[in-house]
């Protein structure tokens, strides 16, 4: 048996050494905390037992997990994807932790929420490891069971979860095209603004209190995250990006009408300022929550696909 196994190209392509912001912006009820604890400790288990069924029972029945290689859509496909997963990776000692200012709560009705964190796993193939691996989620659940409506996760450069497995891309979502439009026209200012490397206009596509999940950690706050901007294009020259939208997206959450969420892809070719490297292409996958009259983003999640 043949694993592709990747020493991330996410080292590469948007991980440099940058400042870490990691600033609480929400104080989170401790009884949502806890309940969102408990939720979490049965998937970390179902990893932990490489237990495929018990693993896809924390999501709903139309959910989407966003992987590396793009979205895995509904419940009985995300089964097939973990069936897939533990054929050639045992894992083992499955963590996951939660930022400090999460969950954070969406919309009236007490059982929407998002939240951010990180995971850690050792894991062994059939020709390689033990080696241990890491990276950052974020995550929609919803109901008074709080399963998981979207999951999103990256992994810290260096670990190595670039499997081949299969894709799954079914649609799940007929989303209303007038808000599908203005999801396209929110999305061109940011990714223009990335394109013109511009610190303060990426930043200004963001709320004050956003969270940016890098595969560092998170960014919290606009002027934190308008920080990180300028220091990324400071070593980089971003040319371009571009930023697609998955056929099902966006999502309504809540019922206010003005939030959204979304998956979609992005790709952008980059070159270091100064050194002979580049320019080379690089893509991946994001995921985000928008609020809103002006649907700025209140947060953001990317990954980056491993080089074959």
């Amino acid at each position: 048996m043949k694993i592709r196994l990747v020493v991330a190209l996410v080292g590469l392509a948007i991980s440099f050494a940058l400042p870490t912001f990691a600033q609480q912006t929400n104080t989170p009820d401790p009884q949502l905390r806890q309940k969102l604890v408990d939720v979490i400790a049965k998937h970390a288990d179902a990893l932990n037992k490489n237990d495929a069924v018990a693993a896809a029972a924390c999501f709903t029945q139309d959910a989407v997990y966003l992987t590396d290689r793009g979205p895995v859509n509904g419940r009985e496909a995300i089964e097939k994807w973990y069936t897939d997963l533990f054929k050639k990776v045992l894992f083992t000692y499955h963590a996951f932790t939660i930022d400090q200012d999460s969950p954070h709560v969406i919309g009236t009705a007490g059982n929407e929420i998002w939240a951010t964190g990180g995971w850690s796993s050792t894991i062994k193939g059939e020709n390689f490891g033990p080696i241990q691996i890491k990276g950052c989620w974020s995550v929609i659940r919803v109901g008074d069971d709080w399963k998981i409506r979207m999951l999103t996760s990256n992994s810290t450069p260096g670990s190595a979860i670039g499997f081949a497995l299969p894709t799954f891309a079914q649609q799940t979502n007929t989303p209303d095209p007038q808000l599908r439009q203005k999801l396209v026209d929110v999305i061109a200012k940011h990714s223009d603004a990335l394109n013109q490397n511009d610190a303060a206009a990426a930043a200004a596509c963001f709320m004050q209190d956003a969270v940016f999940v890098t595969d560092r950690g998170p960014v919290n706050g606009r002027e934190a995250i308008e920080k990180w901007y300028a220091d990324f294009f400071k070593s980089v020259l971003w040319s371009e990006h571009v930023l697609t939208i998955d056929q099902d997206s966006p999502h309504v959450i809540g019922t206010a009408g003005n939030e959204i969420w979304a998956t979609g892809g992005w790709r952008v070719t980059y070159k270091f300022k100064g050194e002979n490297f580049g320019p080379i292409q690089i893509k991946g996958y994001w995921s985000v929550i928008r609020v809103g009259d002006d649907w700025k983003i209140r947060m953001l999640t990317s990954n980056a696909t491993p080089a074959n």
